[in-house]
C-alpha cells in the first residue's frame, strides 16, 4: 500500500506556466513611477533591461501547451507576462552568482536528448519551429531559476513530526478508503490548435500521434516509464506531459470506460496501448503502479506518514514560492510597453 497525491500534486492556483494569477496581472500591466519611450524592438523593460519581441516569440514556441486556446493580443500579453517574471528571477539569480553556464545547459540538453534518436529530436524541433540555440537558452534559464528557488524558497521548508500528526488527525477520511484505489502513471501527447484559428492543426495531430507511437515502441523495448516521461516532457518542443502518480478510485475509473477496460487487463508494472481521447486531440499511455484495497490505514504506517510529508511539502513549496515571487515582483521596476499600447 502506498499513498500518492491526488490527480495533481498541487491545486492549480496559478497561470498556465505556474505563476500566481494575481501576480501575473501586476506583471502584465506593470508598475512604474514614470513612463518612457520603449527601446527599439522592446515589448517591456525590467529594471532597465529590455525584453524584446524575439524572446517573447521564443518563449511562446517553447511552451505551446501553456497557452492553448489563446490567440492574438491576449496570448501575446500572457506570454509577455511569463517572460517578465522569468527575467525578474534571472536578474535575482545573477545577483547571487547562481546563473547556469552554457556548459551546464549543454550537459543538461545532452541528458534530455538521450531519450530521442537524432532523427526524432530534429523532427520535434522542426515541428515546433525551434533551433538548438532556442532550446539551450531555455534550458539554461530553467537551471538558473531552479538554483535560485532552491536557495531562497525550498531550503526553508521543514516538516515536523507534529505537522504529520496534526494533518492525519484533521484528514482521517483520506485514509479510510471505501473502495479500491488505482495508482497510475501516464504520458500524454496533445495536438495543438491552429494558430489564430479554431480547431486542431492536422499536422500537429499527426506529429502528436507519431510521437506517442514512438514512446510506445520504446516502452515495449524496456525503457523506464518514469524516466522517459520526465525527459520527454522537459524538452518542451511538443505538447508532452507526464504524471508520476494519479490516484483514481474505482468509481472514477468506471466513469471512463476506455481507461477502465485497458487498466483492468494490467498487472502492476504493465502499460496500456496508446489511448486516444474522444475528440482525437490527445493520445496517452498509462502504467498501472499498484492497487490499494479498501480499508482504514493508521498513522503508524510509515507509508501514510510519507504521503503526508510529501503533500505538506508540496503545499508549503507552493505557498512560499507564491510569496517569494510576489515580493520580487513588487521590488522590480517594470515598464510593459505592449500593455500600454493596448490601452491607447
Amino acid at each position: 500500500m502506498h499513498f500518492s497525491l491526488s490527480c495533481r500534486t498541487i491545486p492549480r492556483l496559478c497561470s498556465p506556466s505556474g505563476l500566481p494569477a494575481a501576480l501575473l496581472t501586476g506583471i502584465i500591466f506593470g508598475i512604474a513611477g514614470c513612463h518612457q519611450a520603449a527601446p527599439a524592438g522592446a515589448l517591456a523593460q525590467v529594471n532597465e533591461s529590455p525584453i524584446r519581441a524575439a524572446r517573447v516569440d521564443e518563449y511562446d514556441r517553447l511552451h505551446p501547451q501553456a497557452f492553448a486556446g489563446e490567440t492574438g493580443d491576449q496570448r501575446r500579453l500572457d506570454v509577455l507576462g511569463q517572460v517578465i517574471m522569468e527575467e525578474i528571477l534571472e536578474q535575482r539569480a545573477r545577483k547571487y552568482h547562481l546563473e547556469a553556464t552554457d556548459e551546464d545547459a549543454a550537459e543538461k540538453l545532452t541528458e534530455i536528448k538521450s531519450s530521442y534518436t537524432q532523427e526524432e529530436f530534429d523532427q520535434q524541433l522542426r515541428a515546433a519551429n525551434l533551433t538548438m540555440q532556442d532550446i539551450q537558452s531555455q534550458v539554461r534559464r530553467e537551471l538558473t531559476i531552479d538554483r535560485l528557488l532552491n536557495k531562497d524558497v525550498f531550503s526553508r521548508i521543514n516538516i515536523t513530526d507534529a505537522d504529520l500528526s496534526t494533518y492525519y488527525t484533521d484528514h482521517q477520511d483520506e485514509f479510510n478508503l471505501s473502495e479500491p484505489r488505482y495508482h497510475l502513471a501516464r504520458i500524454v501527447v496533445s495536438a495543438l490548435p491552429q494558430a489564430g484559428q479554431a480547431g486542431i492543426d492536422p499536422q500537429s495531430r499527426e506529429n502528436a500521434l507519431r510521437t506517442i507511437q514512438m514512446i510506445h515502441i520504446r516502452l515495449q523495448e524496456g525503457e523506464d516509464f518514469a524516466s522517459l516521461a520526465n525527459s520527454l516532457a522537459k524538452i518542451k518542443t511538443a505538447a508532452i506531459s507526464g504524471d508520476a502518480d494519479i490516484a483514481l478510485s474505482q468509481s472514477q475509473l468506471d466513469a471512463d470506460p476506455l481507461l477502465r477496460a485497458s487498466v483492468s487487463k494490467l498487472l502492476p508494472g504493465q502499460s496500456t496501448d496508446v489511448l486516444e481521447s474522444p475528440g482525437s486531440n490527445q493520445f496517452a499511455i498509462y502504467k498501472l503502479l499498484f492497487r490499494e484495497a479498501a480499508g482504514i490505514y493508521g498513522f503508524s504506517d510509515p507509508r501514510v506518514q510519507q504521503y503526508i510529508r510529501e503533500k505538506l511539502r508540496a503545499q508549503r513549496a507552493e505557498l512560499l514560492k507564491t510569496a517569494y515571487l510576489d515580493t520580487l515582483r513588487y521590488d522590480a521596476q517594470i515598464e510593459n510597453y505592449y500593455a500600454e499600447s493596448l490601452l491607447r
